[in-house]
């Protein structure tokens, strides 16, 4: 049975590759034109500073776009990022397929974006090697709880690396409720199991207080409206069921990046927030990894994951929101316009990223670092 599956799984890689081809072979005939920088210009003004940023497009093809400026307190650098995949251990209401088809669309993803690092599985055993050595990385984790070998009642792994720079991506249930272990049956998973860390999974990986534990049937399900950084980001994901509250997330200087929902002000969620831990980041989406979200739910994971690795806000200065503007531009049609930034002391750079929507005709994207 084991062969069969890791036949199914080869097929499936087979799969995506050819789709990553047929999906990279057209790029360069839908290309919907260039974008560039023309001129930076920074002026000093005592603990403040201004940065204007000319930039130009040329359109091939109508072009639904936005261009998106982040200042960041950090230089921002592309961390290699891995998925967990392991099918010695059981998924949590969801499946294996669905993180390998995850990690297709993530790589197609990236790649649009200029993303420089890999993109790659890592089993129980290799996500164990990157935790315990602290290797700066982004670790996907989709499959609904964590293997015993790096978080267990005996042993946390992830807490350490997280606070060391690690940035740790979550779909599932509420963060750290399940701990599974090798060999374990699907069948054999339980809400609570005695290895089960249950709601206090989330305070021992510095989450105390994030989250309000409804029964799963009467919790709140979507976000009905959206935050300001999902907006500039365009991040599509909206289920909340799992998520953290809003007023937890802003309160310990995380972000909102997601869809926001729920019964009271008081009690509101994000389908999509990032919490700092030490040095590093939980991203935390509000559910599990589904086979639909709208039409392919893997693939609209993979865009908000990417726009948010690539988009700077990451390393972003809390003080300072990101610049944004949109534009519908017309086919062979030239525009040339500014972004005026403001930026305190703490502010190392801006990144810059350009980016076509779903409407647009043409594929363009563009992705450059400016330090000031």
């Amino acid at each position: 049975m084991k062969n069969r599956w890791q036949y199914f799984v080869a097929l499936i890689f087979v799969l995506l590759l050819v789709g990553e081809i047929l999906w990279y072979s057209p790029i360069e005939s839908l290309k919907g034109g260039s974008f560039d920088i023309l001129d930076v210009v920074h002026q000093s003004e005592g603990e403040t500073g201004t940065t204007n940023i000319t930039y130009r497009f040329e359109a091939n093809l109508p072009l639904d776009a936005k261009v998106v400026v982040t200042p960041v307190e950090e230089i921002p650098h592309d961390l290699p990022v891995f998925v967990f995949y392991d099918t010695d251990y059981p998924t949590v209401y969801t499946d294996w397929i669905l993180s390998a088809v995850l990690l297709g669309y993530l790589q197609a993803e990236l790649y649009l974006r200029d993303y420089s690092s890999g993109v790659s599985f890592a089993n129980a055993s290799e996500l164990e090697d990157i935790m315990s050595t602290n290797k700066s990385a982004i670790v996907v984790m989709a499959s609904g709880g964590f293997p015993s070998c790096v978080f267990s009642k005996e042993t946390n792994l992830v807490k350490p690396w997280i606070e060391s720079g690690g940035v740790l991506v979550w779909l599932g249930d509420y963060i750290g409720w399940y701990v599974l272990e090798k060999g374990m049956k699907k069948e054999q998973i339980t809400y609570n199991m005695s290895q089960n860390f249950q709601t206090n999974g989330s305070t021992e990986l510095g989450l105390e207080g994030f989250f309000d534990y409804y029964p799963p049937e009467s919790a709140p399900k979507v976000g009905n409206y959206s935050s300001s950084l999902s907006d500039v980001l365009d991040t599509t994901y909206d289920f909340i069921q799992y998520a953290p509250l809003v007023r937890m997330v802003e309160g310990t200087g995380g972000v909102v990046l997601g869809k926001i929902g729920g019964e009271d002000q008081f009690n509101l969620r994000s389908s999509i927030s990032m919490v700092p831990v030490g040095t590093g980041k939980i991203i935390i989406f509000g559910f599990f990894l589904m086979p639909s979200l709208a039409w392919d739910g893997p693939q609209l994971v993979a865009w908000d994951v990417a726009q948010i690795l690539c988009s700077g806000v990451l390393q972003m200065n809390p003080g300072s929101a990101p610049w944004q503007r949109s534009y519908n531009l017309a086919h062979a049609e030239t525009k040339t316009d500014v972004s005026n930034l403001s930026a305190d002391s703490n502010v190392v750079g801006f990144v810059i990223l350009e980016y076509t929507t779903e409407q647009s005709d043409g594929v363009l994207f563009y992705r450059r670092f400016i330090g000031t």
